[in-house]
Formats: C-alpha cells, sequence, structure tokens
C-alpha cells in the first residue's frame, strides 16, 4: 500500500493548497481570476476530485495483473500522439520485447547519458530559455523526454549513490536553465524514491533534502505566492473543464492524443498559451463521467508498478509530476512501456 499511500498524501495536500489559494487569501484569488476565469465555488472540482480519486484507490486495492497483451495494445495506441515518428519507435520497442530484450535493465546508462546530451544539445544549437524565453514552449518535448530518461536512469541503473547525487543536481541545472520547474521536481521525485526505498538508513535526511528542490522551484516561479497562484489557477481551470465536460466529455480523445494539450486547454478559454489542468482533467474533459474507467487503470498502474523498485520509482515519479500539468499520452506512453517490460520479469516483490 505504499504507493497509494504516497500518492494520497500528495494529492490531498495538493488538494488543500489548491483550495486554500482560491479561498483564504484575498490577493491570490485576485491574481488567480485575473486571466478572465469567472469567480467559483470549485465545489464541482472538488467533488469530482475526490470521487475520481476513490476509483484511482480502487484500481489499486483491486490488485488487478495487467496482461502483457493490453499493455502492448495500450502501448502502441498511445504512440499515435505523435504520428508517425513515435508509433514507428513504438514498433521498434514492440519488437525488443518480443525477444526479450529489456532496454530499460539493458540500458540505464545511456538513458543518463541521452538525457543530459539533450538539453545540453538544445543549448548549444538553438539557445537557453532562461536567456531566450521566447524558446520555451519549443524545447518543452525535448526536455520532458530528457527529464523522463533521467528519472528511468535513476530508477535502474546502479551506479552509486554519489554518482546519483552529482547527476541530479547537474539535471536540476540544466532544466533549472530551461526554466521548467516541474522538471527539476520530477528529477528530484525520483531521487528521493531510490533513497527511500534502496537506503533507509539515509530517510531522516530526506526531509531537510527536500529544502533543495524547494528551494529551486521558489526561487524559478518568484517566491511562494507564485506558487500557490500556479496550483490555485490550475484547480480552477479543472474545475472549469469538469463544469463544461459534464456528462460525455468535451474533447471525446482529442485531449489524449492532442501533441500539445495544454496549448488545446488553455484555447478551450480563450488563451494562447498553455494551462495545466490537474491529475484528473484530461480524464474528464475527454470522457465525462466515463473519465472514471481511466481514473481506475491509473490505479491498476501504480499497483502493477510495486512489482519492483525500478518500474515503481519510474511510475510513482510520473503520476506524481503530473499531479499539476495533468496526465496525457507521452507520460502514459512510459508508464505503459515500464510496466509492460516489467510484465515479461518473475515477480521480485
Amino acid at each position: 500500500m505504499r504507493g497509494l499511500k504516497i500518492f494520497s498524501l500528495a494529492f490531498f495536500s495538493y488538494l488543500a493548497l489548491s483550495l486554500y489559494a482560491n479561498y483564504f487569501d484575498g490577493e491570490l484569488v485576485e491574481v488567480i481570476y485575473s486571466r478572465g476565469l469567472e469567480p467559483s465555488m470549485l465545489l464541482l472540482g472538488t467533488v469530482y476530485a475526490v470521487a475520481f480519486f476513490s476509483v484511482f484507490a480502487l484500481g489499486y486495492v483491486s490488485r488487478i495483473k495487467l496482461s502483457p497483451a493490453f499493455l502492448a495494445v495500450l502501448f502502441l495506441v498511445l504512440s499515435f500522439h505523435d504520428f508517425p515518428v513515435v508509433p514507428a519507435l513504438a514498433v521498434l520497442v514492440l519488437i525488443a520485447y518480443r525477444l526479450r530484450i529489456n532496454p530499460f535493465r539493458l540500458f540505464p546508462h545511456i538513458s543518463l547519458l541521452v538525457a543530459l546530451l539533450i538539453p545540453l544539445s538544445l543549448y548549444i544549437v538553438i539557445g537557453v530559455p532562461f536567456f531566450e524565453r521566447a524558446l520555451r514552449y519549443e524545447l518543452v518535448g525535448p526536455l520532458v523526454l530528457a527529464a523522463i530518461l533521467a528519472v528511468i536512469g535513476m530508477a535502474y541503473s546502479k551506479i552509486s549513490l554519489r554518482w546519483k547525487t552529482f547527476l541530479v543536481a547537474v539535471y536540476s541545472i540544466l532544466f533549472f536553465l530551461g526554466t521548467f520547474r516541474s522538471l527539476v521536481l520530477l528529477v528530484y521525485l525520483a531521487y528521493f524514491l531510490v533513497v527511500y526505498l534502496d537506503y533507509p538508513e539515509l530517510r531522516g535526511w530526506l526531509v531537510a533534502l527536500s529544502a533543495v528542490p524547494l528551494f529551486l522551484i521558489l526561487g524559478m516561479s518568484g517566491g511562494l505566492n507564485a506558487v500557490l497562484v500556479r496550483i490555485g489557477f490550475t484547480f480552477l481551470v479543472f474545475h472549469n473543464l469538469v463544469r463544461l465536460s459534464l456528462p460525455w466529455g468535451f474533447f471525446h480523445g482529442a485531449l489524449l492524443f492532442s501533441d500539445n494539450p495544454r496549448h488545446l486547454v488553455a484555447s478551450m478559454f480563450g488563451a494562447s498559451t498553455n494551462y495545466t489542468y490537474f491529475f484528473f482533467g484530461q480524464p474528464i474533459a475527454d470522457f465525462g463521467i466515463l473519465g472514471i474507467l481511466e481514473a481506475f487503470l491509473l490505479g491498476t498502474f501504480l499497483y502493477n508498478s510495486e512489482r519492483s523498485k525500478e518500474s515503481f520509482v519510474v511510475v510513482l515519479s510520473l503520476m506524481l509530476y503530473s499531479l499539476d500539468p495533468g496526465v496525457d499520452a507521452f507520460v502514459m506512453l512510459f508508464i505503459a512501456g515500464t510496466l509492460l517490460f516489467l510484465a515479461s520479469e518473475p515477480d521480485v516483490t
């Protein structure tokens, strides 16, 4: 139950912060609603967030073991969010699976290296978003890929904790220069979970160590109030997605398979930027009430990931990361891929 406990703590902490930002601080409320969304009590969004979490938890406690065939089909289907390159790569991954070649366990060091080379190459060839803000969204896709590869490498590699600590510091600098605080958080989540699982004698240091990403994120955001505004506005977007998507959804799958889902959500409200939409925003926006089926599936993902420490670190890190920006096909693709290759291994729980 450790996965559900950790996710529950993060989920309800996020929910509490979002409600605080929207209810109890007048200055925050004024900033949150300055983008034009109508004032709301957020009751509908809160009810559906808790309801979908309950179904997510039900999926976890149901202890359903997902079949490799289902995961393979899901992996291939999710790859079509970026046709034709990603589906072609997905086919190669499935061939590797059939040949019993597990890239997660065979190439974690390459994953760590590529996660370094992607942002370095982008910054040298195109530019650094920290100095050229216009590049921020141009580079978001490759930078997210780099962060996920860093998580996979952190989880599966057998290098020493000292090297992992050094690498997480380097990744932090690279993603800081990319101006994406969520990616800084993602690599630290994986690192903290590795320490928690593999080095129990160091668990007491995790609270102190968490000050590092906290200060980085606060610095990148412009202070605590800016972070609370981000959280409060994200939940306000989620609430409005619930309101507009009941009973049977608004996008009907288009959001999940969009190559830029956060821009699609923003355009729904007449904005030209990107809007984050909370963990359950995509299931509700795409499928309305039927989104509970996806919530249930996400819960089964978390349960299945606990068969090995490595897959647990990858899946839980990605889910915790997705609390604010929301679930999308790219993240789910890596979750499904992790579980697919895990299914080919003997139980190691």
